[in-house]
Parts: C-alpha cells; sequence; structure tokens
C-alpha cells in the first residue's frame, strides 16, 4: 500500500516551513527533502520501521537539505541529486546556508547518484522519473511517480505560485519553459510542493498561468 506523509519542518525554527515527504510502499521508502529537523524525521522513519533507499533532492538550497546527512548515516540511503545543484548540496556554491543557520552537510561521494533529465528508478510498486525543472535553481527537479500520478515539485510549483528566479543560478526564461514544460504534459494529478499546501495540478495552473500573464508572459 502506498503511503505519502507530507512533514512540516520549521527551519531554524523561523517559521519559514518546508516540506519534507516520505513515502512508501509497505516498508520500502523515500525521502524527498529531508529538512533541518533530522530527529523529527528520523523518529518518523523508526515508528514506521521503514526501510529508506532513496533520499531525494529537489534542489540544493539550505532549507531544503539541512537534515541529508544525519538522515543518510541513519538509513544508509542514496542521495539523488542533479548534477547542475551537486555543488551546491556539498557547499561548494551558493545555498543560502547562512540564511538558515544551516551546517554544512557531510556527504560522501560514493553515497551520491547524480542524475539529469529522465532518469529513472523503482522502488516497490512506484516508478519514478526525474524531470528537470531549471529556473528556481540551474538543477531544480520535479519527481514524477507515474503509477499513481503524483509530481513532488520543489520549488518550481505551488498550488497558487512558482517559485523565485532571483537567487543564485536562478532564472526566470528558464522557469517558463520549465512550467511549459510541466504544464504541456500533465493534467489532472496531485501535486506535492516544497511550501504549502498539496494541490491539483489544473488548480495551480490557472493561477500561475495568471500570475505569469501579470508580468507580461505567457505559458
Amino acid at each position: 500500500m502506498i503511503n505519502v506523509y507530507q512533514m512540516k519542518i520549521d527551519v531554524s525554527n523561523q517559521g519559514h516551513y518546508t516540506n519534507t515527504y516520505i513515502i512508501n510502499d509497505e516498508k520500502q521508502a523515500l525521502i524527498i527533502d529531508p529538512a533541518y529537523d533530522y530527529k523529527k524525521i528520523i523518529n518518523y522513519i523508526k515508528e514506521n520501521s521503514l526501510d529508506v533507499k532513496y533520499i531525494v533532492i529537489t534542489h540544493a538550497h539550505a532549507d531544503h537539505i539541512g537534515a541529508t546527512e544525519q538522515v543518510q548515516k541513519y538509513t544508509n540511503a542514496k542521495v539523488i541529486i542533479h548534477k547542475l545543484d551537486k555543488q551546491a548540496l556539498l557547499f561548494e556554491a551558493e545555498n543560502y546556508s547562512d540564511m538558515f543557520n544551516i551546517k554544512k552537510q557531510n556527504i560522501d561521494l560514493k553515497d551520491l547518484i547524480v542524475v539529469e533529465d529522465g532518469y529513472k528508478f523503482n522502488l516497490g510498486s512506484m516508478s519514478f522519473e526525474i524531470i528537470h525543472t531549471p529556473g528556481h535553481t540551474a538543477g531544480s527537479i520535479c519527481l514524477y511517480e507515474e503509477n499513481n500520478k503524483m509530481l513532488f515539485s520543489g520549488d518550481t510549483i505551488f498550488s497558487d505560485a512558482y517559485g523565485r528566479c532571483d537567487l543564485y543560478k536562478g532564472n526566470f526564461n528558464d522557469m517558463l519553459n520549465s512550467l511549459r514544460k510541466l504544464f504541456n504534459r500533465f493534467s489532472d494529478i496531485m501535486i506535492y510542493p516544497g511550501h504549502g499546501e498539496i494541490s491539483n495540478i489544473d488548480i495551480a495552473k490557472k493561477k500561475i498561468k495568471l500570475l505569469v500573464a501579470v508580468n507580461g508572459h505567457s505559458i
């Protein structure tokens, strides 16, 4: 049985909430964006006796990666990251760690799976695809689960907006192309964003298209 748990984590106790998702099929599990509170994440894993195989990073901003090292060491899971955000995950490029008081994540290269657009992997009865969606960061990704029609969208799309493009390696034109890529491909699926509430992509489309139009563009 597939279960998706949305864990809202207050990053550095600053009132900035990031969604960490834990998805499991029976006892096999993966974690998306382990944010800050590793104790809370590990307690959930323990309480549910989960065998975590993968940790997926939608993008390497500090508010999404702050518990990666501790959770990886506890689970011995592989960490999946797009190649263009690898340096930020390893703290070799800007990831806004100072803003959130996030310490450097010491992740062994042997535990990384560095991917590109279209990379696929399976977990239990679930089939996942990496969709490269630059704009918020150069290596931002969405994770699509084909069998249950779920899109984990990171900070590319939220229930009512798209991610900001004015941070390190962000790019508005890339974001527009990523939005077109997602909206042309998907309809009537659930989206699980990096912040805020779970929604249907068709609801998000209407709000985001209006937002883009107000800025003088179309998607």
